[in-house]
């Protein structure tokens, strides 16, 4: 607690009527600092307990644009199937290594889209879209985390944009003195809110507000995980709510009024990964990066590494 918190509890318990003034004024330069973005006192309850989640249409007249690709992480030489749902039949693909700088390495336009019909518990199934396009994972392109942006024409004129991430893991083997970085996909999968379900909370059930024990990696990013503005508050606040007064989360009330999913500061590349493999390619470490689920289904990986690093919200362990 903050040494002017604690002053002020001495005061209201010991000593109110002398320092009530000085409580006034405090309460009232906390609630003015306090980061506010523009949401009526209802608007905030919503940001908090009202589930919000991503689905296809929820742009209305405007158009989207989604995507995602049949795997998390890919070797060099792997073909990477891209499934895209578009109200728009064209768009533009930018694909870049999100490291210490960021490097494009495709550039594509895609005709041909559709909209493409999803299941109403894709979050759980799967949203069983047909493949729009393939590319191969160029020999020479390091391991490491890879954006697609998809900007397209939406109805209004204005662009319409999408963005999804997937990693190229690095071959086996030993190699150069190097950190290992475990991106936890796990966790990102288990709160990714696109489709209505996740791990904490959802549309299953006969109600359709129970969470999904099970959740499918066949289905977009929620808004958040691949790309945030730099101003997006995270968890830790830098600043304290006034002594009696309402808790606030500055995260969700950012979410809400800008249209992010609310588990953006839970998880994802954006809000934790991100932030390590930059600083430390910037450090001037090598770094290479793989999914979570790699752990699992290939354990052989760790043994060219005398260092594996996991940062951020990782969980969901075995």
């Amino acid at each position: 607690m903050a040494l002017v918190e604690r002053d002020l509890i001495d005061s209201m318990l010991f000593d109110t009527p002398r320092h009530a003034p000085m409580i006034a004024a405090a309460m009232q330069t906390a609630k003015s600092d306090f980061p506010d973005f523009g949401l009526s006192p209802q608007q905030r309850h919503e940001a908090v307990f009202r589930h919000r989640y991503e689905h296809p249409g929820m742009d209305g007249e405007r158009g989207e644009i989604w995507a995602y690709t049949d795997s998390h992480a890919y070797m060099p030489g792997a073909t990477v199937r891209v499934y895209v749902s578009s109200s728009a039949p064209t768009c533009e693909m930018i694909i870049v290594r999100d490291g210490a700088s960021a490097i494009t390495v495709l550039t594509r336009r895609l005709v041909g889209l559709q909209w493409q019909d999803t299941p109403d518990q894709c979050s759980v199934v799967g949203c069983g879209w047909r493949p729009s396009l393939e590319f191969r994972v160029a020999d020479e392109w390091p391991s490491g985390a890879y954006r697609m942006t998809l900007t397209a024409e939406g109805r209004d004129g204005a662009p319409i944009r999408s963005h999804h991430l997937f990693i190229v893991r690095p071959p086996l083997g030993r190699r150069a003195p190097r950190i290992l970085q475990i991106a936890a996909t796990g966790t990102w999968t288990a709160y990714n809110t696109w489709g209505g379900s996740n791990h904490y909370r959802g549309i299953t059930g006969p109600d359709r507000n129970q969470y999904a024990t099970t959740v499918s990696i066949e289905r977009p990013w929620c808004r958040g995980f691949v790309v945030l503005p730099e101003d997006a508050p995270r968890v830790p606040l830098e600043l304290s709510t006034p002594p009696a007064s309402a808790p606030r989360y500055p995260h969700l009330e950012w979410a809400y009024a800008h249209g992010y999913s609310e588990k953006y500061a839970s998880a994802g590349w954006a809000s934790y990964d991100r932030h390590f493999l930059q600083w430390a390619e910037r450090a001037g470490f090598a770094v290479d990066l793989a999914s979570q689920h790699e752990l699992h289904f290939c354990p052989e990986i760790l043994e060219g590494y005398d260092c594996v690093v996991c940062v951020g919200h990782d969980e969901y362990w075995t």
